[in-house]
């Protein structure tokens, strides 16, 4: 049993957009009133933020704002609750400190009870919500499996509505395919793939910064409109229109080869990757960023959990790009700038991102056939030590050449998304959807 959420559509006329608005603004202030309640009495008196002093005061709140009583009593006990997670995700490390919510930025509201989700038709259901007398339409792309457990109504900030529906529902494990495959990520190709047969590339959609031009044009005709003007208003929009349009193109797509990859390997290998320190480089924190690795590697370890698949991560520190898959030989001299290099012992010509995934396929590898147990981190350099030593040599620097070895290779352009039926085929096949060059 695992919780999933459904996205739907939601086209709310204009007073139900009103009655939303009045209600995600409700939410934004209790949070934020809280927010810096909590900051004063911190610097002040030295009182630490807890949860359950801050929820007394609410009811006491309500009678000193009596438009309050607008919104969704629980609504707003579920918007303190919220700033509850952020405080504790930046005590244990996992955040920085809470912000103040902005009426322009993504708004939400969550509706734990007294919901209706009411089908009409194939594609089109009805919303009934507390204290809205109307109901909102939805577009129903697909049926909701499970026990639903709550719902949000989201507002993006280029104006867009969504329902997001909260279930609890059973997902049957794949069959196995007894397959293992080691993923070395990159900038200039998003995946090297490696799975003892073939190897596969998945080109990098560069989404971000295909639109770059456009979107630096927007944002520029953005800075000469004056605040709070109607036109000021319309280029905001258009802004947020395209940068939503980049987020969704990237994450349909990480979707996409996420779940190829579930689908075709019982077990995966990839690197833990410091990715906060790599952002530093300014060079290439804009194309760290638009790549996404850290929701892809995450998207991969979800769903190896929800289908009974394993997911192996391995330090960061393991030269996977220096070391010989054939040999073992390490070449410690390997710069960033060399992209192919020959083996001194063996002869052997490596593309780099290819000699690095075919590195973690051997770890995975080990790591089911042996039954190890202890961290992959150990495991790793464990098998890194038996490869120096069946080798017998010291790192060199090697030699660059742009000769080709005679391992199968395939290279996959980036997944197709114009038509629907090409995303079902995806769905069903238990291999990969990429096309043989």
């Amino acid at each position: 049993m695992v919780e999933y959420t459904y996205r739907f559509r939601l086209y709310p006329n204009k007073e139900q957009k009103h009655f939303l608005n009045i209600q995600f603004g409700h939410c934004r202030f209790v949070y934020n009133y809280f927010l810096a309640l909590s900051k004063e009495e911190y610097e002040k008196q030295g009182i630490k933020w807890k949860y359950s002093r801050y929820q007394s005061m609410l009811p006491a709140l309500k009678r000193d704002y009596p438009f309050l009583k607008q919104a969704n009593s629980q609504s707003l006990q579920v918007s303190l609750q919220n700033l509850d997670t952020a405080y504790k995700n930046f005590f244990e490390g996992r955040a920085g400190f809470p912000k103040f919510k902005k009426k322009k930025s993504r708004q939400t509201v969550h509706i734990p009870q007294h919901f209706e989700i009411e089908r009409v038709s194939k594609k089109r259901s009805l919303l009934k919500i507390p204290k809205l007398k109307t109901k909102i339409p939805i577009k129903m792309h697909r049926d909701i499996e499970g026990q639903i457990r709550s719902i949000s109504i989201t507002k993006t900030p280029d104006g867009r509505y969504y329902l997001n529906v909260l279930t609890r529902k059973e997902i049957q494990p794949l069959k196995p395919s007894n397959k293992t495959a080691g993923i070395d990520v990159g900038i200039k190709e998003f995946a090297i793939i490696y799975d003892g047969d073939k190897t596969y590339h998945i080109e990098n959609p560069k989404y971000l910064q295909k639109a770059e031009k456009r979107l630096i044009k927007l944002q520029r005709q953005l800075s000469k409109k004056q605040k709070g003007s109607k036109n000021y208003e319309k280029a905001r929009q258009k802004v947020a229109r395209l940068s939503s349009k980049i987020v969704n193109q990237r994450k349909d797509f990480l979707h996409k080869v996420s779940t190829a990859i579930t689908k075709q390997y019982d077990c995966f290998v990839v690197e833990s990757l410091n990715i906060k320190g790599m952002i530093q480089n300014e060079k290439l924190s804009k194309q760290i960023t638009d790549v996404s690795w850290y929701k892809f590697v995450r998207q991969l370890e979800y769903k190896a959990r929800w289908y009974g698949r394993k997911i192996i991560k391995v330090d960061r520190f393991y030269p996977s790009s220096k070391t010989c898959s054939v040999c073992g030989y390490k070449n410690n001299q390997l710069t960033l700038q060399v992209r192919k290099w020959q083996c001194p012992i063996c002869k052997t010509v490596h593309d780099r991102d290819e000699n690095a995934s075919k590195n973690l396929y051997k770890i995975g590898v080990a790591h089911l056939t042996s039954g190890r147990t202890g961290t992959v981190q150990t495991q790793a350099c464990a098998l890194q030590g038996n490869l120096q030593a069946q080798s017998q040599w010291d790192c060199g620097a090697g030699s660059v050449g742009g000769m080709g070895d005679n391992s199968q290779s395939t290279r996959h352009p980036v997944v197709k998304q114009e038509t629907s039926q090409k995303l079902a085929s995806l769905q069903s096949e238990q291999a990969p959807q990429f096309i043989e060059e």
